[in-house]
C-alpha cells in the first residue's frame, strides 16, 4: 500500500462518525432496562414497577433506576439500580407522605414512546425554543387521574440548572405541557386537558412540579432530586 493510500485510509478512519455506533455504544433505553428486569425478575415483580428515572442522558443515562411498591407493605418501596442491564444497587425505604412519590403501576405494554424518542422530541422542541441543554434527568410515571405513563424531562446545562421541564406522553408523544427558562423570563405552554378536578395534575419527581413554577419568576430554577431517588454524582466530561 502506498503512503498516500495510507494517509487516506487513517483520515478515513478518524472521521467524526465514522464506526462511532461500534465505538461507543448507547446505553440501554428505559424500555430495554424495563423489558429486561421482567425477564430476570418476572412479569408479576415487573408490574410493581412505578417509576423509572435516569440522570445525566446524553442522549441516554448511564444508569435507570427503578422504583417498586412492596407487594404486602403499602407503604415501603424498593428501588433498583441498573446500567447496562445489570443490577448493580437496590434499597429499600418507607414512603414519605410529604414527598411526591409515584403509586400506579407501569404497564410496559402500553410505553409507545421510549426514553430515545423522548430524547428527540425533546432536543426538537428545545431547537424551536432556542434553548440550549447539555443533559437531560428522566423521570416516568403514570398521571394521577389516568393510568397514562407520562415522561417528565428536566433539561439542564453544564452548570446543572434547569433550563426547561417538559411533560409528554408516553402513549402519543403529546407534549402535556412544556416551561423555558432563560434569563430573566420563564415561559411556559400547556396543551389543553380533559375537564378534572383543578387540585389533580400531573407531578414528578425530578423537576418537583412543572406545575408549582410561578410564571412571575425571574431566571427560575429547579430544586435538586429529592431523595427517593438519589442522583449520583456528576459524570466525567465526555461532550456531546
Amino acid at each position: 500500500m502506498s503512503r498516500n493510500s495510507v494517509l487516506l485510509l487513517a483520515a478515513f478512519l478518524l472521521m467524526p462518525g465514522v464506526f462511532s455506533s461500534q465505538a461507543q455504544p448507547s446505553a440501554p433505553s428505559a424500555l430495554t432496562t424495563l423489558r429486561g428486569f421482567a425477564r430476570e425478575r418476572g412479569d408479576e415483580e415487573a408490574s410493581r414497577i412505578v417509576g423509572v428515572v435516569g440522570f445525566f442522558g446524553q442522549d441516554q443515562p448511564g444508569q435507570w433506576l427503578l422504583l417498586q411498591k412492596d407487594v404486602k407493605v403499602p407503604n415501603l418501596l424498593h428501588e433498583y439500580a441498573i446500567r447496562n442491564g445489570r443490577l448493580v444497587a437496590q434499597r429499600q425505604f418507607w414512603r414519605d407522605p410529604k414527598q411526591d412519590m409515584p403509586s400506579i403501576p407501569i404497564v410496559i405494554s402500553q410505553i409507545a414512546i421510549d426514553s430515545t424518542a423522548a430524547f428527540r422530541l425533546a432536543d426538537q422542541q428545545a431547537k424551536r425554543a432556542g434553548v440550549g441543554f447539555d443533559s437531560i434527568h428522566y423521570q416516568l410515571r403514570c398521571r394521577d387521574l389516568r393510568n397514562e405513563p407520562i415522561w417528565v424531562l428536566n433539561l439542564v446545562d453544564s452548570l446543572q440548572k434547569s433550563v426547561g421541564v417538559l411533560y409528554i406522553s408516553a402513549l402519543t408523544g403529546e407534549t402535556l405541557r412544556s416551561a423555558w427558562y432563560r434569563t430573566g423570563t420563564t415561559t411556559s405552554n400547556t396543551s389543553p386537558q380533559p375537564s378534572a378536578p383543578t387540585h389533580k395534575r400531573p407531578k414528578g419527581l425530578i423537576p418537583q412540579l412543572a406545575d408549582r413554577i410561578r410564571e412571575e419568576r425571574n431566571g427560575a430554577t429547579q430544586p435538586p432530586p429529592p431523595p427517593g431517588f438519589s442522583a449520583p454524582p456528576v459524570p466525567p466530561r465526555s461532550g456531546r
